[in-house]
């Protein structure tokens, strides 16, 4: 989601070449938090004008929501060459305008850790892989560049140097192009803002591996508060994926480095959200601290979908993202390729590359159909360019479910209408052809490239149902690869309740919302605040409750007694409670149920072949 981005040579012949009045030179100084808050100072460009405004921005490409990162700056202050601090006004939140009268030399202030709650901000909490981590306990830093530096309104294309102190039993994790001063000081190189707001990094006691992949420098750090996770249990674990991608992209990779930067956490972080977010050359990651054998089909799936974003939007992304305005940004109405193909992407390498088979491939896509279930109908494109709109704002998740339905249904469509000589692979290279990191598509015109590229049925397949809020073909065009989709199937099952159930901080399983619960519920005399400790004399744990709650249901019959232990707080004491009731059966309806079909054409039997390399024959 960036801009032209300078080669290696070029890059550093320029910032050396470079006078002082021709860049900013912005200093971090770790040594000295306070109060989970950094000091930035930066050494301007030479401005001649009367009065210049200073930016920090609203919102970051790859988020989707208002961030606001000017409500992190105490303390600001501008001066010019002699330290006398120039008059000047906060004229917004992520606004300050200075009378400079061309003497303005140096601006600095405060920033305050995003991932902490302060008074008057806990209704608008940045997600952590997008904000700042000030952990000087722990000697960790997330610096999300964006978070911490600004830029001045109109001079967002000169080139910054940022120089980062540090202690020295830390080392900063970059795909950043970065030299060591000394042992305890860094420097770092950006084009211009664009790019360094696209650079992370990560400060922490080291834990990093490299490995050469494709011919790409694949880095991977990893800060786990209980050394569960090793950077090189990580490496391990995605090391065939990385290889399977690339192949999956054509053997090479478009990019010549890329860094993984993993924060594991061992308490509910504040966002009480887990995941990643993605930049052109890295990723940054907040998960839960668990061994590489709990987790890692965690991070397998999550940096599935992050690093393939080195194809969209670093590649293909339209003017919106090309020319990013971090102030009063404009949408894109294309989220279902930067989101939706991406996350298709992810699990179709997977399949296609033998990481898992065709009935694993069936369940993720089943998942995705029904996690969809959960939001409106309405046009793909209208919701994306309007994502900030309160009324389109809480279907952004969706992106990642019908999204990457979208993806599967256009790889489907361009494979049969071009009797299988092209898919969605060979059109994202096409547009990176097209395209490339320098060139900026038009939203309006983004549908009718693709049709030029593929056939008249895909300009319908757009208009109908991306445009359009018709519900996607799921049957006509699984169909065509020989799986056979069946919307709905009811059966019978025993019910444990219907409740819904969320973790406490101390990893109990909580009754935390009755209002969809059924008749057992009510029978049993579940609560809700009661901590399920076992069912059927079986201890409820973190590690076990999906399997057991799914044993249960399978061992049970009608009729037969249960009995649920919980501890609940009564009268200000909390007390034990053996809860006894007949199970009970209800009819539920199992839906979006697919399976390859048992007697496949020929046709479907080749399309399926081509499509994740599956033969049934």
């Amino acid at each position: 989601m960036k801009k032209v981005f300078l080669s290696i040579i070029t890059l550093s012949t320029l910032l050396y070449g470079f006078a002082q009045s021709e860049k900013y030179e912005v200093s971090i100084d770790l040594t000295a938090s306070a109060d989970d808050k950094l000091p930035v100072v930066i050494k301007t460009p030479e401005v001649s004008l009367d009065t210049v405004e200073y930016h920090m921005p609203k919102i970051v490409p790859g988020t989707y929501s208002i961030s606001d990162f000017g409500r992190f700056v105490s303390e600001f202050k501008a001066s010019d060459a002699e330290g006398n601090e120039l008059p000047f006004e906060k004229i917004s939140t992520n606004k300050w305008r200075i009378i400079s009268k061309g003497q303005l030399k140096e601006i600095s202030y405060l920033v305050d850790d995003t991932w902490e709650s302060f008074e008057g901000y806990e209704d608008n909490v940045v997600f952590e892989p997008g904000g700042t981590n000030i952990n000087a306990d722990q000697q960790t830093f997330i610096i999300n560049t964006f978070g911490f530096i600004g830029y001045i309104d109109g001079l967002k294309a000169l080139p910054f140097e940022l120089k980062v102190n540090h202690s020295e039993e830390i080392f900063g994790a970059t795909a950043l192009r970065k030299k060591a001063l000394s042992t305890t000081q860094d420097v770092f190189y950006a084009s211009d803002y664009n790019f360094l707001a696209d650079g992370p990094i990560l400060y922490s006691v080291p834990d990093t591996v490299t490995r050469v992949i494709a011919g790409a420098e694949i880095l991977v750090s990893v800060v786990s508060p209980n050394n569960v996770l090793t950077a090189k249990e990580v490496m391990d674990n995605i090391y065939d994926l990385m290889v399977a991608q690339s192949e999956y992209l054509g053997g090479q990779l478009p990019v010549d480095r890329y860094a993984y930067l993993i924060n594991l956490f061992d308490s509910t972080p504040l966002s009480r959200a887990r995941g990643a977010l993605e930049h052109s050359y890295s990723s940054v990651y907040n998960l839960p601290e668990a061994n590489a054998e709990r987790i890692g089909q965690i991070v397998r799936d999550v940096a599935a979908h992050e690093f393939l974003h080195i194809v969209t939007p670093l590649n293909i992304h339209s003017k919106e993202i090309g020319d990013f305005d971090y102030i009063t940004p404009q949408m894109s109405k294309h989220l279902w390729l930067y989101e939706g193909v991406t996350e298709y992407a992810s699990v179709h390498v997977q399949v296609k590359h033998g990481l898992f088979d065709g009935d694993r491939f069936l369940e993720e896509i089943k998942s995705k159909l029904h996690s969809a279930d959960g939001y409106p109908n309405v046009s793909f494109t209208e919701m994306s360019s309007k994502i900030l709109d309160p009324e389109f704002e809480p279907m952004y998740g969706n992106v990642y479910e019908k999204g990457a339905l979208i993806g599967m249904c256009l790889d489907l469509y361009i494979m049969k209408y071009s009797n299988g000589e092209k898919n969605l692979q060979w059109l994202m290279a096409e547009l990176s052809k097209k395209y490339g990191k320098d060139i900026s598509f038009d939203d309006e015109e983004l549908f009718d490239v693709i049709t030029d590229l593929t056939s008249p049925e895909i300009r319908e397949f757009f208009t109908t149902y991306v445009e359009g809020n018709t519900p996607l073909p799921i049957q006509e065009v699984l169909g065509w690869a020989g799986v056979d989709y069946v919307e709905e199937i009811p059966y019978k099952e025993v019910t444990l309740g219907d409740v819904g159930y969320a973790f406490t901080e101390n990893r109990e399983l909580m009754v935390a919302d009755l209002s969809e619960s059924n008749a057992f519920a009510e029978k049993i005399g579940l609560m809700e605040g009661d901590i399920l400790m076992s069912i059927q004399g079986q201890e409820v744990k973190i590690t076990n409750v999906r399997r057991l709650l799914v044993e249960i249901r399978e061992a049970t019959k009608p009729g037969e007694k249960m009995v649920f232990v919980v501890s609940r707080e009564i009268k200000g004491k909390t007390k034990t409670k053996k809860l006894k009731a007949k199970a009970m059966e209800i009819e539920e309806v199992e839906k979006h149920n697919l399976n390859f079909s048992e007697k496949p054409s020929t046709d479907q039997e080749e399309l399926l072949r081509k499509w994740i390399g599956d033969d049934r024959s």
